[in-house]
């Protein structure tokens, strides 16, 4: 079981893909107490087997607060991961976290022309240039990074995967933009240009076995769009949340049906009957399609933004699905050798 803390809706980044509701006024930031109690009653239920993710906004904002989390669920046992845009990340901060076992990832797309693109900072300026210079201090080694694959990016995976190698980055995740409708020729440009990374990966598996590291190589496509309650979503005021999706709204604004008292845990109860209708719909959506990544989270974002969640979940598991594809062969492969 994996526990969300989002630390708070305040970040230095404004990423177009981006579907968090963030700085906005009031600030909201986790309290320490509610960190604390959430954190114990994880690792109470799900002890060495807990996973504990940090994000944002930006967790990096608050650093005191993210060693203050990472601290607490290492202690007790939990694998932790911190998820951050690394323009706050600095060499000290980064060893203190390394140095707890908490495994870092830098979200980064590749060079200026691709990362700028979609990623740029809260008043509208590129960020590749504060991302490089923090990334110049960092150690690659201890560090993986996520690529988002966008419509108008997907062609320049190559190239971007060649910059952060040349960096000395080799431990690489990607993702497939939730928010992209994938129109014909954009899904073109995404098999095409996995068709080429495939090619690469496999050379560079051939000179060295350790070369390239992505995550994700153990997904596969089936039948069933989720996994039902493998995540638990902590927003930043404190309360528990069915998806990260309903984040989407500002703080103080959801439904009642949507969200869980953090004095008493979250209502598993009342949280199993609402993915339980996503997951029946997303099913319907999908036809006999199998999926790759769980497109739930693309239903109910699209719910909460007033979208048509059925469009929504064809146009998402139709690039994730090319992905998984790719990948999985790469599994495979890597599986024999």
């Amino acid at each position: 079981m994996n526990l969300l803390l989002f630390l708070s809706d305040r970040c230095n980044m404004a990423c177009d893909y981006c579907f968090l509701d963030l700085n906005g006024k009031p600030g909201t930031i986790l309290s320490e107490d509610s960190a604390a109690r959430a954190l114990d009653r994880h690792l109470a239920a799900h002890g060495t087997r807990a996973r504990v993710t940090i994000l944002g906004g930006e967790p990096l904002l608050h650093p005191d607060l993210a060693l203050s989390v990472a601290r607490r669920a290492r202690a007790g046992g939990a694998k932790v991961t911190l998820v951050t845009n690394a323009t706050k990340a600095t060499p000290g901060l980064a060893a203190e976290l390394t140095g707890l076992g908490v495994e870092l990832s830098a979200s980064v797309d590749g060079p200026s022309e691709v990362h700028d693109l979609h990623r740029r900072m809260a008043g509208g300026g590129p960020s590749h240039g504060a991302v490089t210079a923090a990334l110049d201090r960092l150690t690659p080694a201890d560090w993986r990074v996520n690529l988002v694959l966008s419509e108008d990016t997907a062609g320049k995976l190559l190239s971007s995967v060649e910059w952060l190698r040349a960096r000395g980055f080799r431990r690489l995740s990607f993702h497939a933009d939730v928010r992209a409708p994938w129109s014909d020729a954009a899904h073109a440009a995404l098999v095409a240009a996995l068709a080429g990374f495939s090619r690469y990966a496999r050379a560079l598996r051939a000179a060295s076995p350790h070369a390239l590291t992505l995550w994700h190589l153990d997904s596969f496509r089936g039948k069933s769009p989720i996994a039902a309650g493998d995540e638990l979503i902590l927003g930043a005021d404190g309360r528990y949340y069915a998806s990260d999706a309903y984040l989407a709204k500002p703080y103080g604004t959801m439904l009642e049906g949507e969200i869980g008292d953090a004095r008493t845990g979250p209502d598993m109860a009342r949280r199993t009957d609402l993915l339980s209708e996503a997951v029946a719909d997303v099913r319907a959506a999908l036809g006999a399609n199998d999926c790759y990544t769980s497109p739930v989270e693309s239903w109910l974002l699209a719910k909460v933004q007033g979208r048509d969640p059925a469009a929504a979940v064809r146009a998402f598991a139709r690039a994730d699905g090319a992905l998984g594809d790719a990948l999985s062969a790469l599994a495979r492969e890597a599986a024999v050798a």
